[in-house]
């Protein structure tokens, strides 16, 4: 007692309690005392009375002003009787202290929770914000808040949302008069105390609406700030650091749901200008695609035109040479037969190109109906191989799986493919010919895919298998071989991967074949090297 009064035992001795501690009677204590007298004993908690003697705390940073104290309060027996009173005080404050600061922060952690609850279950905090502050501002007994946000398109700072200023005072606080206390780091808060005892001016706009303490927190994400929040209070002189820490995630939580919701809109924004761009582009892309269409179709005519229309004069050309070397053999002169022979090749040339740009133009005209072509069965009924040296060149490689094609189209490239075949190969050379096939899985059209092998017992596997697949047909041939940088120019028109004059031809019959392929849906490629032959592959749908 003494350690804790201040008061010597000699100053306490023989002295009435009720009289060095008068707040006993003022606090209606003195009855406990009284039933101890009486033989019954008391205990006081801490819940109820806080303490029973006015002493002072021991921990003065918990802003308690007396020792919190639990009291027992018994009679003192001697021979069966009553002579006295033993009082035994607890000291609780620590314990006390700890137990209330648990339950601020339990308390603290649920209205985090819900805030952040709150502000993960809407897309529009901006529209929820003001009821949202409302209660964060009623549990943390403060008595005002305000919300500044910056517009998404100008960045002007504007109040959003505000509760607990005076009428009178509104607008000074449309634009915010907090921005000269807050620190040169923006993203730092900046917390108000003993606003009432500020001489500066600034202040005087904070006294007006009775603030005495207030905290500001910028609402930042990565270095970019959204606005502010504010809070303040008129009963307390001062923030303490566990409600500036509080309120700061609180800002945190805000200033990240304000972001979610500014990019959602950007992104929404973004998505219906990108489906405009994308409609109109799909517009301009249809009505191009038309002219092309047309400019095509206007291209194809001109072209079988004129290829139809030169023939006639390219035969008459062909026609008076064979007459002038036929008939006035004798009365030629020899430089003058060496150009009638220049004429009837030149007039030959002529007339093969036309009938190849002929048939290049009927192939990209004719009308195409997709069905199940047997390849085996095709090959053999083709018109070339019905020259012996050509029927003995060919080897076909069974089995030739059926594909989804026209069947006079497919007949056609197989035949150019033939042709080219047995015409490029090395002089004295005999033509060799392989014709295959092999199932391979939907891909790259220029990249060889994995062959299926199937045995006699899998049919029902490989229809299936089939169906889900592409057949690539392989002509193989052993003749002169294409460089490389040619791979791709050959299949155009009037292209041509060899120059030498000892193979003669137009240009236009891989022209044709691709025109074909592409017609029937399918896809056409080569692969080759000078001097070691070349493979062409076909692929097309498995039927």
């Amino acid at each position: 007692m003494e350690l804790h009064s201040g008061l010597k035992s000699a100053e306490v001795a023989g002295k009435n309690l009720m009289a060095l501690f008068p707040d006993l009677e003022e606090r209606r204590l003195v009855s406990h005392f009284e039933r101890a007298l009486q033989g019954e004993a008391s205990v006081l908690s801490t819940a109820l009375h806080r303490y029973l003697l006015p002493l002072p705390s021991p921990f003065r940073e918990g802003g308690l002003e007396h020792m919190l104290q639990t009291a027992r309060i018994a009679p003192l027996f001697n021979a069966g009787n009553v002579c006295g009173i033993v009082l035994v005080i607890e000291d609780v404050t620590q314990r006390e202290s700890q137990a209330a600061a648990l339950g601020r922060q339990h308390r603290r952690d649920e209205l985090l929770s819900w805030a952040l609850a709150q502000l993960l279950k809407t897309d529009h905090p901006r529209k929820s914000v003001r009821q949202l502050f409302f209660k964060i501002a009623e549990q943390l007994d403060f008595d005002t808040f305000l919300i500044y946000l910056r517009d998404r398109e100008t960045a002007e700072l504007g109040l959003d949302s505000f509760g607990g200023i005076p009428v009178d005072a509104e607008k000074d606080y449309g634009k915010c008069p907090f921005l000269s206390f807050l620190p040169p780091r923006p993203a730092q808060i900046a917390v108000l105390n003993y606003v009432a005892q500020r001489p500066e001016p600034e202040y005087d706009v904070l006294k007006k609406a009775r603030i005495s303490a207030a905290v500001v927190i910028p609402l930042t994400v990565e270095d970019r700030n959204l606005g502010f929040l504010c809070f303040a209070t008129w009963t307390r002189p001062t923030i303490q650091a566990d409600e500036s820490d509080l309120v700061e995630t609180i800002g945190q939580y805000l200033a990240t749901a304000l972001d979610r919701e500014n990019t959602n809109q950007l992104l929404h924004k973004a998505k219906g200008e990108l489906a405009d761009h994308a409609q109109n582009l799909e517009r301009r892309v249809e009505e191009r695609t038309a002219r092309l269409q047309e400019t095509i179709s206007e291209l194809e005519t001109f072209s079988y035109t004129i290829a139809h229309d030169l023939r006639a004069p390219v035969r008459g050309m062909s026609g008076f040479c064979e007459v002038l070397l036929e008939d006035m053999a004798g009365t030629l002169p020899p430089q003058a037969r060496t150009i009638v022979e220049k004429i009837a090749r030149a007039s030959h040339r002529m007339e093969a190109l036309t009938r190849d740009l002929l048939q290049f133009s009927k192939v990209s005209r004719q009308e195409v109906e997709l069905s199940r072509v047997e390849i085996e069965p095709l090959v053999e009924e083709l018109p070339i191989l019905a020259v012996p040296e050509v029927r003995r060149a060919i080897t076909i490689q069974a089995p030739l799986y059926p594909v989804l094609a026209h069947k006079g189209l497919l007949q056609h490239v197989l035949s150019n493919l033939i042709d080219n075949a047995v015409k490029f190969i090395p002089p004295q050379g005999a033509p060799k010919v392989t014709i295959s096939a092999e199932v391979v899985s939907q891909g790259s059209p220029n990249t060889r895919s994995r062959k299926l092998v199937f045995s006699s017992t899998e049919s029902a596997t490989r229809q299936m298998d089939l169906a889900a697949n592409q057949v690539r047909i392989w002509v193989k041939d052993e003749g002169i071989g294409i460089p490389r940088e040619a791979h791709q120019k050959i299949f155009g028109i009037f292209e041509r991967g060899v120059s030498s004059d000892l193979y003669q031809g137009t240009g236009i019959g891989l022209a044709i074949v691709a025109r074909a392929m592409q017609r029937m849906g399918g896809t056409c490629g080569v692969e080759s090297e000078l001097g070691k032959g070349s493979r062409f592959w076909l692929d097309l749908p498995a039927a």
